[in-house]
């Protein structure tokens, strides 16, 4: 499965080759490990006050890897 995150910007941020497992989550949401998904992170994104990246705020589409 491939991910990627959707922002206003127009850039294709992808993260590729995941695999999918269900955990008991809200619905809607996801979570992966970083560094391997820090590339579906905009650089410019970051919180106002601290500055640091806006890891736990992207919108992220599922796409099916193809053999």
């Amino acid at each position: 499965m491939h991910l990627i995150s959707e922002w206003s910007d127009g850039v294709e941020r992808r993260a590729e080759n995941f695999r999918a497992v269900a955990y008991e989550t809200p619905r809607g949401c996801a979570a992966a490990y970083y560094p391997e998904t820090n590339v579906l992170v905009p650089l410019d994104s970051t919180a106002d006050v601290s500055g640091t990246p806006t890891s736990k705020s992207v919108v992220l589409r599922l796409e099916k890897a193809t053999a």
